[in-house]
């Protein structure tokens, strides 16, 4: 799945936005680590920076699509390894001012001239990465990128840029992850945890 490189003319383009309202909640996974709210500089991630110069936070609207990004991972698994289960914890966020975000997803592909591959395709992250960038620098100034989960697309998911670290709070955390409501949610992807 090749996915285009963003078009010259993309800063002329006018995007279509994803709105999220003061107050939406967002689910995140994150490592065990580093704190709730962190915006990785590394390059690792789909949408990060490839240079490092800004942070990029993941989270997703509903739970589900962020168990997808996290543990679902490895396509065909039917059992969901505790090992890294024990290494992560479980936030919800609030979005204390409005954001928003930059729809690569539906329409908004085509408006911008990308493709779902960018959000969809396996590694190398360079053009995902290319994406980020371009799309972190547009002038109208967008706290981050909305996009549908590459394994669950039906559940959307966001990469929120550092500019939008003022703009979130934490409602909750948990470290536990070995519970009922987590196995619960997993079994929305018939994945289990290993006998014994």
């Amino acid at each position: 799945m090749t996915a285009p490189l963003p078009p010259a003319d993309l800063d002329s383009r006018t995007p279509a936005l994803v709105s999220l309202d003061v107050g939406e909640t967002l689910h995140r996974f994150y490592a065990g680590a580093f704190e709730p709210i962190y915006f990785d500089r590394s390059t690792l991630g789909r949408f990060n920076a490839p240079d490092g110069r800004y942070g990029v936070l993941y989270c997703a609207a509903q739970a589900a699509g962020a168990l997808a990004e996290t543990f679902l991972r490895t396509p065909g698994r039917r059992l969901i390894d505790p090992a890294p289960v024990a290494t992560k914890g479980y936030c919800q966020l609030r979005a204390t001012a409005p954001l928003k975000l930059i729809a690569l997803m539906g329409p908004g592909l085509a408006i911008i001239g990308a493709t779902a591959a960018i959000a969809h395709s396996g590694l190398p992250y360079d053009v995902p990465q290319i994406w980020s960038a371009a799309l972190e620098g547009h002038p109208i100034d967008a706290d981050g990128i909305a996009y549908r989960s590459r394994h669950d697309d039906d559940q959307i998911c966001y990469a929120l840029f550092d500019r939008a670290r003022l703009r979130i709070d934490e409602v909750h955390r948990t470290t536990d992850l070995d519970t009922d409501w987590f196995w619960d949610l997993a079994e929305t992807y018939r994945m289990g945890r290993p006998p014994g």
